[in-house]
């Protein structure tokens, strides 16, 4: 019997330091049977001349396009994708050789299953090994745990072809998130599996999206908000509690972003105001309210009597 075909997306975009170690790390793999899909998404370096000199691996598809985003570039490959089942391998990461070995052969055993995700290792820009407490998991019918937290890592995930043609494309208006927002659409209506085995390699740079936890957790309140809005099934599957809970805590953080880093705090207020329609016994929110209403003369004063408080009392 044929072994099943599978796509592998890498989108491209000013990828030349890590490039040649991802499409390598691609090529290696145990499990044969699979194209690989190189989408240039308008870079501007060399990274076209570098993947060129890969083309004479006949499982290499090469597309360009115009600067999109990674969603975008995902959404490209997808199109014109001809395998059964569809892995996600980023321009920066690094796949086990056994990864797609190991999770085929569970897909192609129980077709129950929308997707499997494994554990993660991570190295730095210079390839060192390094620990990180990205917590990863959810297995079954995980959507609420999916709520609460992504804990998918998408270099991880092999997807049947069928359940995208059946749930949709990659959302571009939350290119960064958009990932997240596709594993709550699968778990929303499907069971998944989790191995608890690292199988791919995250590389953690300068560049990378998830470094910036003020725009990961707008992006995160976008997906969340846009679930909810799109999908009113999600009242069903989850208690309203986790929902007010989970907007209660993003804006919370936003909120004290604004106030604190950004000193925007007309944003600020907005963002504590939805706290407090979430969660209306968390006092904090009303006090940071309150705070941002002030004038800057008034906070600075404020600001220098609690300072003096605080060294009084720091000598008693």
């Amino acid at each position: 019997m044929p072994q099943a075909l599978v796509s592998i997306i890498t989108p491209i975009y000013n990828g030349k330091q890590y490039i040649s170690e991802t499409i390598k790390s691609a090529l290696a793999q145990t499990y044969k049977n699979f194209e690989l899909l190189l989408i240039n998404d308008g870079s501007t370096d060399n990274s076209a001349e570098i993947i060129r000199s890969y083309f004479n691996d006949e499982r290499i598809i090469y597309i360009e396009q115009k600067n999109s985003g990674v969603a975008s570039a995902r959404n490209t490959a997808i199109r014109v994708a001809k395998g059964k089942y569809i892995g996600f391998l980023d321009q920066d990461d690094l796949w086990h050789k056994n990864k797609l070995e190991e999770q085929v052969a569970i897909l192609e055993n129980d077709e129950n299953i929308a997707l499997i995700h494994s554990k993660q290792d991570f190295i730095d820009s210079q390839g060192n090994e390094i620990n990180f407490n990205w917590i990863i998991g959810g297995t079954g019918d995980c959507f609420a745990d999916i709520f609460i937290k992504n804990k998918i890592a998408v270099l991880t995930v092999l997807i049947r072809k069928t359940i995208l043609d059946e749930i949709g494309l990659f959302n571009e208006q939350l290119s960064g998130a958009d990932d997240y927002e596709m594993w709550l659409r699968v778990t929303l209506r499907h069971p998944i599996k989790y191995l608890d085995i690292p199988l791919a390699t995250y590389r953690f740079h300068d560049n990378n999206i998830s470094k910036n936890s003020f725009k990961m957790t707008i992006l995160e309140l976008n997906t969340i908000n846009s679930i909810i809005f799109n999908y009113p099934e999600v009242f069903k599957k989850i208690p309203k509690k986790t929902i007010k809970n989970r907007l209660y805590s993003l804006n919370t953080q936003l909120g004290e972003w604004y106030s604190w880093h950004d000193k925007n705090f007309y944003q600020a207020r907005k963002h504590f105001f939805i706290a407090i329609i979430n969660n209306p016994l968390a006092l904090k929110s009303y006090f940071m309210f309150l705070h941002c209403l002030l004038s800057n003369n008034q906070r600075k004063t404020i600001n220098w009597y609690l300072h003096k408080l605080n060294n009084i009392f720091s000598k008693i």
